[in-house]
Order: C-alpha cells, then sequence, then structure tokens
C-alpha cells in the first residue's frame, strides 16, 4: 500500500471516529435535556387535564380538535390559555431532583398539597414555594420531588383561577 493511501485511510479512520463522538454527545444532550423536563410528556400531545384545589371539586378537561372542554353531562368549551398553560407544566424545568426518600411531604407543604393536577393521568401534588427562591415543590406518581419555577404554577393556590399564586410570579 502506498504512503498516501495509508494516509487517506487513517484520516478516513479519524473523521469517522471524529463523527460517533459528535453523535454520542448529540444524544447523551439530549437525554439530559429530557431528564430535565418534569415529566416525558409533550405539552402539545395532552388531552385530559385534572384540577383540584382543597375545599373545591375536581376540575376535568379533555381536548377535541385543537379545543378544550370541560367534562360534564353537557361538555362546555373552557379557557384555551389557561389549560395550554396547565399542559406546558409538563415540560417544565426541574431545578432540582428530590429522591423519594428525601421526600417529607408536611415540610414540604405537601400534606395536604396545595393543589393537584392531573396530566393525561398523571398525577402531580403542588406544595409550598422554597423559602430563598420562587420555586415550588411538586410530588410526581412515584414519590419522587421537583423544584420547578412558581411562574408554572399561577393559576393554583387560590380560590379564584384567575388570580395568581404567588406575588412572585411574572
Amino acid at each position: 500500500m502506498r504512503r498516501v493511501t495509508r494516509q487517506r485511510l487513517a484520516l478516513l479512520a479519524v473523521t469517522a471516529l471524529l463523527l460517533l463522538a459528535a453523535l454520542w454527545a448529540w444524544q447523551r444532550q439530549q437525554q439530559t435535556r429530557a431528564a430535565e423536563h418534569l415529566l416525558p410528556i409533550a405539552p402539545a400531545s395532552i388531552t385530559r387535564i385534572g384540577v383540584q384545589l382543597p375545599g373545591m371539586a375536581r376540575l376535568d378537561f379533555f381536548r377535541r380538535d385543537g379545543h378544550w372542554w370541560r367534562a360534564g353531562a353537557t361538555p362546555t368549551p373552557a379557557g384555551h390559555a389557561q389549560l395550554n398553560a396547565l399542559a406546558g407544566i409538563a415540560a417544565a424545568p426541574v431545578a432540582r431532583w428530590l429522591p423519594a426518600a428525601e421526600v417529607r411531604p408536611a415540610r414540604l407543604g405537601l400534606a395536604p398539597p396545595l393543589a393537584l393536577l392531573w396530566l393525561d393521568g398523571t398525577r402531580l401534588a403542588f406544595g409550598a414555594l422554597t423559602p430563598l427562591a420562587p420555586e415550588r415543590y411538586v410530588q410526581l406518581p412515584d414519590g419522587r420531588g421537583a423544584l420547578i419555577s412558581a411562574r408554572y404554577s399561577p393559576y393554583l393556590g387560590t380560590g379564584d383561577p384567575q388570580a395568581r399564586a404567588h406575588a412572585g410570579t411574572p
């Protein structure tokens, strides 16, 4: 084999290794980004939402043909913007994960929770705000806890669905 051919083969091998390394790094980055979201559900794919605040009956909604409806004997149109905001909670970035063993519901405002939210059947319990940052504790069905920005809970925590739950919420 000639020297030029060996150099070209070596260059081709190095290029292939660099491409494989770049592909591996990209896949790891995508996996990390997916793990940073509260739920592995895309907000646009959510079709059912349930909301329950303390002392109030659970409200159920469903999406049909791109529009939100309140479930009941006679479905009625529902607030599109508010329900899309609630669906967007699924993609909320998680500031910190808490293992199930570290979640103490009474200390985190989760016993009883400030609000319950069901996104396509996945139950989320919303607790108190952290003392030093506008972040809220959320407990997932597997017992893990997550800290998400309080801006993802503007309609939770008051009897008035139009009111904001926290003064620091944008």
